[in-house]
Formats: C-alpha cells, sequence, structure tokens
C-alpha cells in the first residue's frame, strides 16, 4: 500500500556561519504571544498553547522538517488492511511522574478523546477510529469504520498527544490542565496565568545522546504586543520571539539578530464572513470583494514583497497544491458588476470586525482604500486578539481577516474549515459537492488519486468564496545570536526543545 505522506515541502532559512557545538545548560526566554488557557492538551484550541504543548508531551508519531511522518512514541506502524493501522511502541518511556507509557497508556487516550461528557475538541480529527486494540504491552491497533489516510497525520498532530492517565485520575479533568503531565524532554514547573509558564528539562526523558534536551528550562512569559516583543528582544530580555511583521524582522536581521523564515511561505491571509447570513449569502457580493482586492499592492506595503497572492487555502509545496490553478485576482471592473449583481449598484457599507494590533489594523486600512474605489464601504470594529477567534467561533463576528498554517495532510485543514460538520467551519459554508469530495479524498491512500480529488475541492471552494484568499506569507523567528539549533517545521508551530544557548 502506497504511503500516506509524498511530501516536497521544504523549510528554509537564512544561513548562518557554521554553528558552534552544542553545549548543554541554560534557560530560554520566550516571548509568548497568547493568554494561555490550558494544557490539556485534549482540550486545547488556542493556537500558542502548542507552543508549550511540544515541550511536555509526545505524540504517537512526529513530523519532520519536509512535513513527513516520522516515529515518536511509535517507532514503527504498518497497515495490514485498509481498515487497520498497527503501532509498535516504544520500549521504556516513562512520564514525568513516572507512570510507564505502554499500549494500554495509548488505548486510555484514545479512548479518552471519544468519552461523550470529556467533550474533546480533537475527536473529529481522527473520528473514523472504532476502537484502539491492545495487541501486546507494545504494540496496538486502530480499528477503522472506513478507510482513513489522513490518520497518522492527525496523530502527529494534537489528537496524537499522549498524557499521564496516572496523572488525570490524580487532578481530575479540570485541574489536570493546570498540572500538566506528560512524556515530553521538558517537565511542567509552574504558572502564573498572563504572566509566565516555565518548564524544566525532563532528565529521564527517552531521547538517546542528541535526543536529550541541552537547555536547563524555557520561560514562557506573556507578551501580547509584538512590539514590545521586540524591544525585549533587543534589549536582551528575552531570547526568542515569533509572530514578527516582515517589517521588524527585516530591522532584526539589519541589528545582527538571528532571522529565520518559512520558505515557501507556510501560511495563508484570508477575510472570512458567514455564509448563512446577510449580507455575505449571497455569491456575487463575495466575488466582487475577491476581485476588487490588489493583493500585490498588499505585498509591497506590508511584507515588502517577502509574500505572493494566494490562490487558494494550499500552500505551495505541498503535494495537493495546484500550481496552475489561479483563484480570484485584481479586476475592479468586474468587481463593480459583481456589486451590481449583487443588488448593490450604488455600493454597501459593513462592519468589519480587526484585531486592535498594529499590523492588522493597517492591512484592514489597505482593504478599506481598495474596497471604497469599488463601492464597498469598511467600517471597523476593534477587538483584542485574545478573544478574536472565540467570537467567530461564536458567529458574533460576521467579517474579519484569518489566516491558517497547514497541517501534514490535505484533510487536516480542509476538512476543518470547509467540511459542512468541519469543527473550524465558522462561516457555516455547507456544499454537498464539496464533502462528497472531501470524504472521498480521506479515504483513499493513493497520493496521485488522492491528489486529483483535492484539486477539484479546492477550486471549488475557493470560487465559492466562503474565503477570499489575500497571500501567502512567511512566519519569523528571531533570536539572540546565542540561541542556536531551530528550524521551522512546515505545520509553523515553534519546536523549542531541541535549541540550546551559549552560556
Amino acid at each position: 500500500m502506497q504511503t500516506l505522506m509524498a511530501c516536497l515541502f521544504l523549510s528554509s532559512a537564512f544561513t548562518f556561519a557554521q554553528e558552534p557545538k552544542p553545549t548543554r545548560g541554560g534557560t530560554l526566554r520566550v516571548g509568548w504571544v497568547t493568554t494561555g488557557k490550558t494544557m490539556d492538551l485534549h482540550k486545547s484550541v488556542q493556537w500558542a498553547e502548542r507552543h508549550v504543548l511540544y515541550c511536555i508531551y509526545d505524540n504517537l508519531v512526529g513530523l519532520d522538517e519536509s512535513f513527513n511522518v516520522v516515529p515518536q512514541l511509535a517507532t514503527s506502524w504498518e497497515n495490514p488492511d485498509k481498515m487497520t493501522y498497527v503501532f509498535n511502541l516504544r520500549r521504556g518511556v516513562k512520564f514525568h511522574d513516572g507512570t510507564d507509557f505502554d499500549a494500554s497508556v495509548v488505548k486510555w487516550n484514545i479512548d479518552r478523546l471519544f468519552e461523550p461528557e470529556f467533550a474533546s475538541p480533537q475527536k473529529q480529527l481522527i473520528d473514523q477510529v472504532t476502537s484502539v486494540e491492545v495487541l501486546d504491552k507494545y504494540k496496538v491497533a486502530f480499528r477503522l469504520k472506513k478507510p482513513f489516510a489522513p490518520l497518522l497525520a492527525a496523530l502527529a498532530d494534537m489528537a496524537g498527544f499522549i498524557v499521564s492517565p496516572s496523572a488525570v485520575k490524580k487532578y481530575g479533568d479540570q485541574k489536570f490542565a493546570m498540572n500538566p503531565v506528560g512524556t515530553g524532554p521538558f517537565m511542567f514547573e509552574n504558572w502564573m496565568p498572563q504572566v509566565q509558564l516555565n518548564v524544566k528539562r525532563f532528565d529521564n526523558y527517552w531521547g538517546k545522546d542528541q535526543g536529550k534536551p541541552y537547555l536547563d528550562r524555557i520561560e514562557f512569559r506573556e507578551i501580547a504586543d509584538p512590539l514590545v516583543r521586540q524591544t525585549m528582544l533587543k534589549s536582551g530580555e528575552l531570547d526568542f520571539i515569533t509572530d514578527i511583521d516582515t517589517k521588524e524582522a527585516l530591522d532584526l536581521q539589519k541589528e545582527k539578530f538571528r532571522l529565520i523564515k518559512t520558505s515557501p511561505p507556510l501560511r495563508w491571509l484570508a477575510l472570512q464572513w458567514q455564509v448563512d447570513k446577510l449580507p455575505f449569502n449571497n455569491r456575487a457580493l463575495r466575488e466582487a470583494i475577491a476581485c476588487g482586492i490588489d493583493r500585490e499592492a498588499i505585498n509591497k506595503a506590508l511584507y515588502y514583497g517577502e509574500a505572493m497572492a494566494a490562490s487558494g487555502p494550499v500552500v505551495p509545496g505541498l503535494w495537493w497544491y495546484e500550481k496552475d490553478f489561479k483563484g480570484y485576482s485584481y479586476n475592479p471592473e468586474l468587481a463593480k458588476k459583481k456589486l451590481a449583481e449583487a443588488g448593490y449598484p450604488n455600493g454597501i457599507s459593513f462592519r468589519f470586525t480587526v484585531i486592535n494590533q498594529q499590523s492588522f489594523v493597517q492591512l484592514a486600512e489597505i482593504l478599506q482604500s481598495q474596497l471604497e474605489k469599488i463601492g464597498v464601504k469598511m467600517e471597523f470594529e476593534m477587538v483584542n486578539r485574545t478573544e478574536s477567534y472565540a467570537r467567530v467561533l461564536a458567529g458574533k463576528t460576521n467579517w474579519t481577516m484569518t489566516n491558517w498554517a497547514q497541517r501534514a495532510d490535505p484533510n487536516g485543514l480542509l476538512a476543518i474549515l470547509f467540511h459542512t460538520n468541519g469543527l473550524g467551519n465558522s462561516t457555516k459554508y455547507d456544499n454537498p459537492t464539496v464533502d462528497k469530495l472531501l470524504d472521498e479524498g480521506a479515504g483513499m491512500y493513493n497520493i496521485s488519486e488522492r491528489k486529483k480529488i483535492y484539486h477539484e475541492a479546492v477550486r471549488t471552494i475557493t470560487m465559492d468564496a466562503p474565503y477570499v484568499f489575500l497571500l501567502y506569507f512567511p512566519d519569523w523567528a528571531g533570536m539572540s545570536p546565542k540561541v542556536h539549533g531551530y528550524k521551522w517545521i512546515p505545520d509553523a508551530i515553534p519546536r523549542f526543545s531541541f535549541l540550546w544557548k551559549e552560556q
């Protein structure tokens, strides 16, 4: 059977002089971009919580820099048939509380995801799993309702993190969220919400030699303002920051800080709305706005040419990206015709919700200027970053901007956002043809067959315009010249566990 992953995606970085030999010790001070809500990964939905979760926990399988699924707590796997995955598990692994890792632990974790009263948001990622069967102490079988190619990629994501059953039983679900216990290279130390979360090296980590972490501790300091994070990096109060605007990144580079960017870009930027509510249930209106945006002008003004116009919800370099598909492009005359077709020959005014942060406001102002030329007037409503996504999911925001990073399988993002029953389908997009295509693609193991399915799905989604795709843009990581070893994984989630710091 053909393997799941056949990805050509590569993450590249600026090149530096030959790296010195790694040394152990020291504390890494990270500018953390969010107010964390939970460290129970089976409940987590906040993007930046993953920055910490990947330190504390291991997955059943992991991802490498080329987006391939690689061994982690499972050393190998096979598909004896289309309805079964069998995993051979790593021996000698212990949780931070001393609990042994084995097949019964894997079964307990997956069973926990599917407990109705627990209501994990991660269960939909592996909803084709019917049961996990313990074959022996270090071997488990995942039984499926139907063939499901995305399982490995899902287990490399949130659904595949493994928690200590003993710790959950000790603390209970609510207290465990503040007292996480995993098998990862760092163990939880303490947490002052809205201030700082600390982890320390787990000396009994199962990795051999280079697999063990170098750092003694990592401090995640909660700093929402990107300019404050940048200032603290410059002053030496922080060692590492992410979520950097392109201008700030280029400025840091000039000042000899270490900058690493994702190339090609890992994320896409888009506008989104609720397509089941007025006025955006009108496709012609959505098309008008899609054609009224000059993407290259935004790229030059805000991204200094480091981004590229987006054709749809798949970034270049992934095997399911279709390079010949262009999506919507800037055409102001067509935009005006579509606006009239939508029933607004004299224009329309509507409220646009924007995160109260300089880069988002600047983008909104550019969009406001461009769309006003075709007859669409944007009235701004400001919201805090920590509230923005919750408002979208709750249906309190009808028109805003969003960005998403890729998953290691097309189903991982496309089904979440664009399947009628997708857990992140905040636009209420409902297209039976797309649902059928996504379901078919998930049930195929042959890459070439899956590629055709996803190309068709992406074309349909893009032209329906539940989102208007703007740009593919890079992520930047800025760090002290003393920090070494950082590499981007194409899901754009920073991994800190194996960095090291000159003393």
